[in-house]
């Protein structure tokens, strides 16, 4: 009897353990969810990834997470959800458009462009899952987009913005056209489509689109700053449009990073290093402001200041080379040799068809006495075409050949 009551004791023990167990693992997806209507992005992403982990083939998790990931600017982890998400689910056609926006921001124009095509193509599917909805280039983030209301002013719309970035400017004429004709009171079109035309130098239709983008938001900066540009061509005009704005405290985080972006050209680097700074005050995980504070700081030889920059934009994006040549060059030259080797041997890995990657590594371990490597390097740099690197091989490699 005892063994009986033991025997049964174990088995509701057990059965406790296995529902503890289970709501514990519902508990992880549910809260995933609290989490991101919260707009709580990292804790979202962290309980979709403790949830996968164990559900491996939730194409909704890998959804959610993409979404979450891409509200962090870490843009390559939610361009691999997203296609984990149709790999699972080809038939969530919305995905598309979501995942053609983050290889837009990645610089994947053609395969964004394709993503487009593929959600155009695609039936609406029956959920009300957002869809935040973001323009390329742009880090505010507009009203929310389900797939019940897509409206094809915005497919269209972003279909432009790449196409502009391919530079088939004809072809995002007609997008945003497109755009317009689903549309027609969003200032935005009309002021894109101008900057369209005034690469293909029809200034007279560009300034039309730019005036009537003004005539409903006078304020519209695409569309002042495009008048500028087409009247006069020069950044003082721009630099000073933006001044204006600012002196109207109507700016925002990309005001001032567009008229540090331009000072930084016209090299006025300390007011560009303002313009920067503030604009990270009022958005401090802005990529491109970060990376372009750091470029400002390095060519004010403020070294330690610009690797602190780099750091974080590498944070924020650990994929990109760009970034790790940046920061290696302020650690060179900082003369910290080891460090900025480490960097270049990144850059090497994840850009190896780069010339500069060799070339920059070649001269690091030159620095650092290890000449056979150096030599190695720069001799894979001139193979791939750079005549810098072929320059300085005759000078340090030349007369190791025997």
């Amino acid at each position: 009897m005892k063994l009986i009551c033991l025997s049964f004791f174990f088995l509701i023990l057990f059965q406790s353990f296995l529902f503890a167990q289970n709501s514990k693992q519902g508990n992880l997806f549910e809260e995933g969810l609290i989490q991101f209507e919260k707009e709580n992005w990292e804790a979202a992403s962290q309980f979709f990834s403790e949830w996968l982990a164990l559900h491996p083939r939730d194409a909704q998790a890998f959804w959610l997470r993409g979404q979450a990931f891409e509200q962090l600017a870490n843009y390559q982890m939610a361009n691999s959800d997203f296609s984990n998400a149709l790999e699972l689910n080809p038939e969530q056609g919305e995905i598309y458009f979501a995942r053609g926006r983050v290889r837009h921001l990645l610089g994947q124009y053609e395969a964004a462009m394709q993503d487009y095509d593929s959600f155009i193509q695609s039936e609406p599917t029956e959920t009300t899952q957002v869809i935040f909805r973001k323009e390329p280039g742009d880090t505010g983030y507009s009203k929310p987009m389900t797939v019940q209301n897509r409206n094809p002013a915005q497919i269209y719309y972003h279909m432009g913005m790449t196409s502009m970035e391919l530079e088939e400017y004809d072809q995002a004429i007609s997008y945003f056209n497109e755009s317009i004709k689903f549309n027609s009171e969003e200032p935005n079109f009309y002021a894109e489509r101008g900057r369209a035309y005034s690469k293909l130098g029809e200034n007279n239709l560009a300034l039309e689109s730019f005036e009537i983008a003004l005539e409903m938001d006078p304020d519209n900066i695409l569309a002042r700053q495009g008048i500028a540009l087409v009247k006069t061509g020069g950044d003082e005009d721009l630099i000073q449009n933006l001044t204006e704005v600012i002196e109207d405290s109507i700016a925002n985080s990309q005001t001032y990073k567009q008229r540090g972006f331009y000072r930084m050209n016209n090299e006025d680097l300390e007011g560009a290093l303002a313009d920067f700074s503030q604009a990270l005050i009022l958005e401090e995980n802005d990529i491109e402001t970060l990376y372009y504070r750091a470029k400002v700081y390095a060519k004010l030889k403020e070294w330690k200041a610009a690797e602190s920059d780099f750091s974080k934009a590498i944070e924020f994006d650990p994929q990109n080379p760009e970034f790790f040549l940046s920061r290696g060059q302020s650690r060179y030259q900082a003369e910290a040799f080891e460090e900025a080797l480490a960097d270049f041997t990144i850059f090497v890995s994840l850009d190896p068809e780069n010339p500069s990657s060799y070339y920059h590594r070649g001269i690091a371990y030159q620095r650092l006495k290890k000449l056979d490597l150096a030599c190695a390097d720069l001799a894979k740099a001139t193979e791939l075409g750079m005549d810098q690197a072929k320059v300085v091989w005759e000078k340090i490699c030349g007369n190791q050949v025997n």
